[in-house]
């Protein structure tokens, strides 16, 4: 079995059911019989999708250490996207994330959920260390993997460019940047964020426009990966005037 192929977890498997996505294998653990399973169920039923009672062991096996609740279900890997897809026409609104790197599971999967959330047009996920789209990913993004259009490219800087000549603006995410709550708006803007530990690799912040913070209460250092990615999103995304010409 293709790891990459397995979504597990409740809220995962549930909004895969309720996609359009196909699914060609729903795996329950024999003996449940709470309501989340019960929600399983009645959500393959709708799909006319039949499912096999498995002992836990299996499911263990098929989530590779990640909690699975109970269920699991494979379907074909989201597909990516071109990013020129993910591009807006000249002249209208635009807002995307590019991760520079990002390899934790979790905080991928988050993200992509909280980009969902926030209706942004679409994610890059670029470098060569980003885990596959199954499993921790899936889980954390509970459910909402594949509702936000993605595209994978091989270089940030190269895709930043290219956004760049479209009129996007470059904020990336860095503690030493200026305060989100300070910067000026634009309407058409992507916000770059590194990895866990190092943060933006030199090469992609060579190609940001504006570097932009969080501002912290004293003696805290820094909040997670995604929860970061939130605020910053939810923050750049409010309307407040223009960017300044500076």
């Amino acid at each position: 079995m293709s790891e990459d192929l397995w979504v597990v977890g409740f809220h995962a498997v549930l909004g895969l059911l309720e996609s359009a996505r196909p699914v060609d294998a729903l795996l329950l653990q024999n003996g449940r019989r709470d309501a989340r399973m019960r929600k399983i169920i009645e959500a393959a039923r709708r799909r006319d999708l039949r499912y096999d009672l498995v002992a836990r062991s299996r499911l263990d096996r098929v989530a590779g250490g990640v909690a699975h609740n109970g269920c699991a279900a494979r379907s074909a890997p989201v597909e990516f996207a071109p990013l020129e897809d993910l591009i807006r026409p000249a002249g209208e609104h635009g807002k995307l994330v590019l991760l520079d790197d990002v390899i934790d599971p979790h905080n991928l999967g988050a993200v992509l959920r909280t980009a969902a959330g926030l209706e942004v047009d679409g994610v890059v996920i670029a470098g060569p260390s980003a885990p596959p789209l199954g499993g921790a990913v899936a889980k954390a993004a509970a459910g909402l993997l594949g509702r936000v259009p993605l595209a994978r490219v091989s270089v940030a800087a190269d895709a930043l460019t290219r956004l760049g000549d479209l009129g996007y603006w470059v904020f990336g995410a860095d503690a030493e940047g200026t305060s989100v709550d300070e910067v000026g708006r634009t309407d058409r803007w992507v916000l770059c964020i590194g990895a866990e530990e190092r943060g933006l690799r030199a090469k992609t912040r060579a190609h940001v426009d504006e570097l932009v913070a969080i501002p912290m209460a004293p003696g805290v250092e820094s909040l997670n990966l995604s929860v970061s990615a939130g605020i910053l999103l939810w923050e750049l995304g409010r309307p407040s005037g223009s960017m300044s010409e500076d």
